[in-house]
């Protein structure tokens, strides 16, 4: 006995929204920029008196037009001084004389909240780049305190990590 098969037709429609996943699906992942720093084992370390205050780590990144930062952040001695992270950002853009291009210098900044569990904390940060015209490269800077009432806050060296935009 020989069944009758059922032939689906194949619309123009179908076809384009195929196409348009097979194109989403295979994007070259450059669209977005990754970049880990330090490390759960290896933190960015904030010293005072040859004693660890305050540890950091985390991922910063581009998406949807922001630079983004993802940290983590504890400290290591619970209930002393809350410490908190400092994100900071910066953009390579024609503002100069002419329309060179220079950095801008560190235009925006973001705070976490002050903790002292002594757990790691997650913080998300980011700061929204589309709109400046002509910019090319955008740098993101994190570091790590001990909040202290009385004296500067002991932080950890400020590094930072380049964006292609």
């Amino acid at each position: 006995m020989v069944r009758a098969q059922r032939v689906r037709e194949v619309t123009p429609v179908a076809l384009a929204a195929a196409g348009a996943a097979l194109f989403l699906a295979s994007s070259p992942a450059a669209m977005a920029a990754t970049e880990d720093w330090n490390s759960k084992t290896d933190p960015l370390i904030a010293w005072e008196d040859g004693s660890r205050q305050a540890l950091a780590f985390g991922t910063s990144y581009t998406k949807e037009g922001s630079l983004k930062n993802h940290t983590n952040y504890k400290d290591p001695r619970a209930g002393g001084d809350k410490v908190y992270t400092e994100t900071e950002y910066d953009a390579y853009w024609p503002g100069g004389q002419g329309g060179t291009y220079k950095w801008s210098g560190r235009y925006g900044m973001d705070q976490s909240a002050r903790d002292n569990s002594g757990s790691w904390v997650d913080q998300y940060d980011a700061d929204y780049y589309a709109d400046i015209d002509g910019i090319e490269k955008g740098r993101v800077y994190s570091k790590v305190c001990e909040d202290q009432s009385w004296s500067p806050d002991p932080c950890s060296k400020n590094p930072f990590i380049t964006f292609s935009l």
